[in-house]
Protein backbone atom coordinates (compact mmCIF):
# COMPACT_ATOMS: atom_id res chain seq x y z
CA UNK A 1 0.00 0.00 0.00
CA UNK A 2 2.69 2.74 0.88
CA UNK A 3 4.17 2.17 -2.83
CA UNK A 4 0.83 2.71 -4.13
CA UNK A 5 0.06 5.37 -2.06
CA UNK A 6 3.06 7.21 -2.71
CA UNK A 7 2.73 6.56 -6.40
CA UNK A 8 -0.72 7.17 -7.42
CA UNK A 9 -1.44 9.69 -4.52
CA UNK A 10 -3.77 9.00 -1.38
CA UNK A 11 -7.22 9.77 -3.58
CA UNK A 12 -6.37 7.52 -6.46
CA UNK A 13 -5.19 4.13 -3.94
CA UNK A 14 -8.25 4.78 -1.86
CA UNK A 15 -10.55 4.52 -4.37
CA UNK A 16 -8.82 1.80 -6.19
CA UNK A 17 -9.36 0.20 -2.92
CA UNK A 18 -12.94 0.80 -2.93
CA UNK A 19 -12.99 3.88 0.06
CA UNK A 20 -15.46 6.42 -1.07
CA UNK A 21 -15.72 9.60 1.00
CA UNK A 22 -12.16 10.34 2.59
CA UNK A 23 -10.20 13.05 1.42
CA UNK A 24 -6.45 12.69 1.37
CA UNK A 25 -3.71 15.10 1.55
CA UNK A 26 -1.22 12.46 -0.57
CA UNK A 27 -0.06 13.69 -3.92
CA UNK A 28 0.88 11.37 -5.91
CA UNK A 29 4.37 11.38 -7.20
CA UNK A 30 4.24 8.55 -10.46
CA UNK A 31 4.88 11.59 -12.82
CA UNK A 32 7.85 12.76 -11.20
CA UNK A 33 9.68 9.92 -9.57
CA UNK A 34 10.03 5.96 -11.08
CA UNK A 35 9.42 3.19 -9.85
CA UNK A 36 13.22 2.30 -8.39
CA UNK A 37 12.86 5.69 -7.01
CA UNK A 38 9.84 5.66 -4.80
CA UNK A 39 11.86 1.96 -3.62
CA UNK A 40 14.46 4.01 -2.78
CA UNK A 41 12.99 6.55 -0.72
CA UNK A 42 10.18 3.89 0.94
CA UNK A 43 13.26 1.75 2.26
CA UNK A 44 15.28 4.87 3.11
CA UNK A 45 12.31 5.52 5.53
CA UNK A 46 11.50 2.58 6.28
CA UNK A 47 14.98 1.68 7.37
CA UNK A 48 14.27 4.02 10.85
CA UNK A 49 11.87 2.27 11.71
CA UNK A 50 11.85 -0.37 14.65
CA UNK A 51 11.85 -3.96 13.88
CA UNK A 52 8.53 -4.32 14.86
CA UNK A 53 7.30 -1.54 12.65
CA UNK A 54 8.55 -3.11 9.12
CA UNK A 55 7.42 -6.71 10.44
CA UNK A 56 4.00 -5.12 11.09
CA UNK A 57 3.93 -3.45 7.85
CA UNK A 58 5.41 -6.44 6.12
CA UNK A 59 2.13 -8.28 7.65
CA UNK A 60 -0.23 -5.76 6.39
CA UNK A 61 0.89 -5.65 3.13
CA UNK A 62 0.70 -9.21 2.73
CA UNK A 63 -2.82 -9.32 3.67
CA UNK A 64 -3.85 -6.14 1.13
CA UNK A 65 -1.87 -8.79 -1.65
CA UNK A 66 0.36 -5.91 -1.96
CA UNK A 67 2.49 -6.54 -5.19
CA UNK A 68 6.33 -7.36 -5.35
CA UNK A 69 7.50 -3.87 -4.72
CA UNK A 70 5.26 -3.52 -1.47
CA UNK A 71 6.87 -5.93 0.21
CA UNK A 72 10.26 -5.13 0.94
CA UNK A 73 11.41 -4.45 4.45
Amino acid sequence: MLFAYTKLGGAETLKRMGVTGVQSGMPSFGDSLTDAEIRDILGFIKSSWAEREREMQHLRTQAEGGGPFEDFR
